[in-house]
């Protein structure tokens, strides 16, 4: 029957659940909602949407002021080649962030964002978000300490990062809120 789930969705679905996360299915307006409200409040959660839905929600929150508030930036292509030869993850596209000074020198930047993802969640699956093809991760206010890659000092200022795809569509992006104004 058109438009019933397939055996193989329900049972990546029941895994999902059973990993004791949720899945939720909703109209669009529903789900960007939701991570409005995530990022209102300050509450972090990850969703995987299709990325036209992740593109609402970040041009939302990053206003021309807030991208200069926090000093945005496009990551080199220098940093995107040491991420690949260092790091051997292979280069993204054009990607933005942050960067973080720390007062003993140290710097936290895009490099420093991708070697802490493969020491939290492994290679394979940094390696899975980065293959995604029409799936965005949007991460709303992740609970997650940047440290100083020269002393290892928790540095208090968030990092904030947005990757895009070849086309320029979001392919993986992070907020922080709850300074988000939603009326």
């Amino acid at each position: 029957m058109q438009g019933q789930p397939s055996d193989a969705l329900l049972s990546s679905i029941e895994a999902t659940v059973n990993a004791g996360k949720a899945v939720v299915t909703a109209d669009n307006s529903v789900i960007i909602a939701m991570m409005l409200e995530a990022l209102k409040h300050g509450r972090s959660a990850t969703f995987y949407v299709p990325p036209a839905l992740a593109q609402a929600v970040m041009r939302i929150y990053w206003t021309p002021r807030r991208i200069k508030e926090i000093g945005m930036e496009p990551v080199s292509e220098d940093e995107r080649a040491r991420i690949e030869s260092e790091l051997g993850v292979k280069d993204m596209g054009p990607w933005f962030s942050n960067r973080i000074e720390c007062p003993c020198g140290g710097v936290y930047g895009g490099f420093e964002f991708i070697q802490q993802g493969l020491q939290v969640h492994g290679r394979n699956w940094v390696g899975a978000v980065i293959e995604l093809k029409n799936t965005a991760v949007l991460r709303i206010n992740p609970a997650q300490d940047v440290f100083c890659p020269t002393c290892t000092q928790v540095l208090a200022p968030v990092h904030y990062y947005e990757m895009r795809m070849p086309n320029g569509t979001l392919s993986y992006g992070c907020c922080y809120g709850p300074d988000v104004i939603v009326t």
